[in-house]
């Protein structure tokens, strides 16, 4: 879609955007006319309407009251947090120095192995239609991306005591200079099945687009090399105005490598080569992919905040036992951040 057209459609898209909003304020839930609204005025506006909604929620939601800081990222000061913070704003990503211990990475890492998967895309990079569920067998993959189940996950020790982590919630919480909600856990697997990058596996560079405003907490829970599919990012492409019209009139697309980097310099070009246990905290409204997988795979594990679950629709998972138990606890103290997943 042209600019042009984008522009013509402008008053329609404010009108969708604020009645589904209400909708959304009255019933909590989401409608898909207004998600759209809510992606095609940010391609108009180069973000600056996602910025203008993302301030009227922080006059709203005041942060939290944390009394630590201190987590499997580090013990942080505030600032320290500040720090992080700035990084975040001017860069869109952070490398946190401490990666998580080998024995939580291989807690981890043993649900994923066991856990029944989703099969997203097939070998040859189109979607799976429909998808198929299955172990993931790292000696003979049947497909290119492998989904762990997200409720099994939600209901797993290792995986809840990162999601009662006070180091996490705080840096996203900074960023969001908001009260923070959470959203559900996400595993994937990616393979070598394909000979090429696809579309579909979100191997082309993209920009997230799900809520208003989040941060994304990337996991490494396999050692990534350059062979491996190190996750790629434009640095400060997160920033309204610093994608390019040409590249946003294309609207909520994949787009190519020659496509992108013909826009930023090398050096903004930043492949995370790294061993497993690291956590990249992240603004994936910049520009993003996945590289293609050559040689065995790679697993993440990923964690969101949002300053609002206004925006995309998903399906319910529910936290149904808590098995760390300071989980609980923090349900207790914060229960509108676990509100997408509470205890059924």
């Amino acid at each position: 879609m042209s600019m042009l057209r984008m522009l013509i459609k402008f008053p329609l898209d404010v009108v969708k955007l604020v009645v589904g909003g209400i909708q959304y304020a009255v019933s909590g839930r989401n409608f898909g006319f207004a998600y759209q609204g809510m992606i095609s005025l940010f391609c108009i506006t180069k973000g600056y309407s996602s910025d203008f909604l993302s301030y009227l929620i922080s006059l709203v939601k005041t942060p939290y009251e944390l009394p630590d800081a201190n987590g499997v990222l580090g013990n942080f000061s505030s600032e320290d947090i500040r720090g992080i913070n700035n990084e975040l704003n001017n860069k869109g990503y952070y490398v946190f120095a401490r990666r998580l211990p080998d024995e939580l990475c291989d807690a981890l890492l043993e649900y994923a192995q066991n856990a029944t998967c989703r099969i997203t895309v097939n070998p040859d990079g189109t979607r799976a239609k429909p998808e198929r569920l299955a172990k993931y067998n790292r000696e003979n993959p049947e497909g290119l991306l492998y989904f762990p189940d997200v409720e099994g996950a939600l209901n797993n020790k290792a995986v809840q005591g990162l999601l009662a982590d006070k180091s996490m919630i705080a840096v996203a919480q900074a960023y969001l200079n908001c009260q923070p909600v959470m959203e559900y856990p996400s595993y994937w697997w990616s393979t070598a099945a394909s000979k090429e990058a696809s579309l579909e596996a979100a191997q082309y560079y993209h920009f997230d687009m799900d809520r208003i405003k989040w941060l994304k907490f990337f996991v490494y829970l396999t050692d990534v090399g350059e062979e491996n599919g190190p996750h790629t990012f434009i640095a400060g492409s997160h920033r309204s105005g610093a994608i390019p019209s040409k590249l946003l009139s294309k609207g909520y697309a994949r787009l190519t490598d020659e496509v992108v980097e013909e826009c930023y310099s090398p050096e903004e070009v930043i492949r995370f080569v790294a061993p497993r246990g690291t956590v990249i905290a992240e603004d994936t409204r910049g520009l993003h992919k996945g590289t293609h997988v050559q040689n065995g795979d790679r697993l993440m594990l990923q964690f969101q905040f949002s300053n609002s679950h206004f925006g995309g629709v998903f399906p319910p998972a529910h936290i149904k036992s808590i098995q760390y138990p300071s989980l609980g606890k923090m349900i207790k103290e914060y229960p509108k951040l676990y509100a997408m997943f509470q205890q059924q």
